[in-house]
């Protein structure tokens, strides 16, 4: 079993799946750290700056949804030292959802 699905595994969780999540803090200029809350509960995860909004949009700290705040996103993958990453793009969720018949 390799790293990646090891990490997969000890998640619960499936590659571009759509979770919910709260933001639980930002890291300084370079996105939030976030929380999985459904399907899985209690899986941390990051979003960086640049998958907040569509490709394009310039997305500043001002701009990060507030501590607490509820989000969708969607799983992309782990980091190799086991950070997972997702994206919140509405283009990310509207293509995981289209892609899962949901």
């Amino acid at each position: 079993m390799s790293d990646d699905e090891d990490f997969w595994g000890q998640a619960g969780l499936t590659q571009f799946q759509i979770v919910k999540c709260r933001v639980t803090a930002h890291r300084e200029r370079f996105g939030v750290d976030v929380e999985t809350v459904a399907p899985v509960e209690g899986v941390p995860a990051f979003i960086d700056f640049v998958l907040l909004r569509e490709a394009g949009v310039q997305v500043t700290p001002a701009d990060f949804p507030a501590v607490g705040t509820m989000l969708d996103a969607v799983t992309i993958d782990f980091m190799p030292w086991g950070e997972l990453r997702l994206s919140a793009r509405p283009s990310s969720i509207e293509r995981a959802r289209a892609d899962s018949g949901s």
